[in-house]
């Protein structure tokens, strides 16, 4: 949404407070996949699901995969509530998430970018799969939670530039530029809340997540 802002605006493929881990498409949302020209996902370890949902529906759309865009930061799964000691494999690991972030979306060949991201659910009709859902997925390979890290979010937001302008060259110019604004914005974020802890920097916490 970020880099489109100014010429359109994505079309949401689940909706905030679903889970993207295992999701059933309605039918306005399997819709939207079909006409879609341009998808952009975080990947496969994210939306397990979607891969096939894509080869049925939009087979000739061009997917862009964020968490392989080249420079991305990722981490494999950590299953110890410590970091650095080592894993229990026994373990089961409550995946209680929002995700509160640009996924899969997509975008229209007419360019009045009508994408499709992490999507519409009707408000009446919310899945309950934000906090409090537990996900029982495998926990192998990498983390696809990677838009924790801000020179991800970074690297992404000239990712999905790079894409956009490839399939709508008239606003090329403006998708670098608000990719470029974007990326102030998370230094300028990413500074403001390292001042904030820097006083806890030896300090021990539990992460909800």
């Amino acid at each position: 949404a970020r880099v489109m802002d100014g010429a359109g605006a994505p079309r949401l493929i689940i909706q905030h407070g679903a889970s993207p881990h295992d999701y059933a498409l309605r039918p306005s949302e399997a819709s939207a996949l079909a006409q879609a020209d341009l998808i952009f996902q975080i990947g496969d370890a994210l939306t397990p699901w979607l891969g096939n949902a894509l080869a049925k529906l939009a087979p000739k759309a061009q997917v862009v995969t964020l968490l392989t865009a080249p420079g991305t930061r990722a981490l494999p799964f950590r299953e110890s509530a410590v970091f650095g000691v080592e894993e229990d494999e026994g373990h089961d690991h409550d995946h209680d998430h929002d995700h509160d972030h640009d996924h899969d979306h997509d975008h229209d060949h007419d360019h009045d970018h009508d994408n499709d991201e992490h999507h519409d659910q009707d408000n009446g009709h919310e899945q309950e799969h934000g906090h409090g859902d537990a996900h029982d997925h495998d926990h192998e390979g990498v983390d696809p939670h990677a838009w924790l890290d801000p020179e991800n979010g970074k690297i992404w937001l000239t990712a999905i530039a790079d894409a956009l302008s490839e399939a709508d060259p008239q606003n090329a110019p403006l998708y670098a530029a608000n990719a470029a604004a974007g990326a102030a914005e998370i230094d300028k974020a990413t500074a403001q809340i390292s001042a904030q802890l820097a006083p806890l920097q030896q300090t021990r916490f539990v992460v909800f997540h």
